[in-house]
């Protein structure tokens, strides 16, 4: 097999109901020269069944076994596997469409990018959740022009229609590699933080306004589980990281001081169901670290919102 021109990382945990569908959407891509590199992160169901009969119809698939390290930690080890000219991030309960991997290459190709970066929407919109999603870039942008990465993250930003998911992305891995960017093991919400720096040292990015990635919400994700003190701290733990990059590049000071005040004071609004003692530290830890990015009205929420629904 020639060197592939997609590298797709798929991360695999506990997903027996829908993972064969999630890899089946990246066998079935109209580019057939790709390569896909399958996680099994530890999984204690039927998952590593599913994906080990996949790979005997598909000699593309690659399946490594590792215990369970967490989707930073599975994502790293796709990277250190991959060959393609450009790595995509896919998750084991999702779909992508079939055009997309040869869509995005042939831009990505025509306009030396560095990644690329499309819409999405939801695959089971009629569910419980109460998801407020904004997948959708079309009315902010451009996919004629080309920007660089801190101009398009301000225009998103600004916007509000900013997206940090992984998997809304097609990256240049000569370039992911030459800013050597990873995703920090040990947190969740992960993407916030990798696909922020991503876009901040990216010189040349484009859109396209197709939704390609349909995204799928389940009770046992991350996405949906009870926000708890550790969604908090891997918050804290961003808003760390980001600063400090911003130490050493003033351009992005102002639009990462923008975004971080939406993440935290987005955060700290969803802390409020979580114990007392949980609620006073977070507060603290606001007022002491980053009182420049929580308002005071969400901190008094914060601390007394659930004795007013009473």
């Amino acid at each position: 097999m020639k060197s592939p021109k997609v590298s797709v990382i798929i991360p695999v945990y506990n997903t027996e109901k829908y993972v064969e569908e999630a890899v089946r959407s990246i066998m079935s891509q109209t580019l057939k020269n790709i390569e896909i590199i399958i996680i099994n992160d530890g999984s204690t169901d039927n998952s590593l069944s599913i994906i080990q009969d996949l790979s005997k119809e598909d000699y593309r698939i690659q399946v490594y076994n590792q215990e369970n390290r967490g989707l930073s930690a599975s994502r790293n080890v796709g990277i250190d596997f991959a060959n393609g000219k450009y790595l995509y991030f896919m998750d084991s309960d999702d779909y992508l469409e079939p055009e997309t991997l040869e869509s995005c290459l042939l831009k990505c190709e025509e306009n030396s990018l560095d990644f690329i970066f499309f819409d999405a929407d939801i695959l089971n919109k009629d569910t419980e959740f109460d998801f407020n999603i904004n997948y959708q870039h079309k009315g902010c942008t451009n996919s004629d022009i080309i920007y660089k990465g801190i101009q398009i993250f301000s225009i998103l930003t600004e916007s509000g229609t900013y997206t940090p998911s992984a998997c809304l992305n097609i990256i240049n891995t000569e370039f992911l590699k030459s800013i050597n960017l990873r995703f920090l093991p040990g947190i969740i919400h992960e993407d916030q933080l990798f696909t922020t720096l991503l876009y901040l040292q990216a010189e040349r990015v484009m859109c396209i306004h197709e939704d390609f990635f349909k995204r799928r919400l389940r009770h046992d994700s991350i996405m949906t589980s009870k926000f708890s003190l550790r969604n908090m701290d891997s918050y804290f733990i961003i808003t760390d990281k980001l600063l400090l990059y911003t130490s050493n590049h003033v351009e992005a000071q102002e639009i990462i001081n923008k975004h971080l005040f939406k993440m935290l004071n987005a955060a700290v609004w969803l802390s409020y169901k979580i114990s007392f003692k949980d609620r006073l530290y977070i507060t603290k830890r606001c007022i002491k670290d980053y009182t420049k990015y929580v308002s005071g009205k969400n901190l008094v929420i914060l601390l007394f919102k659930s004795f007013f629904k009473k």
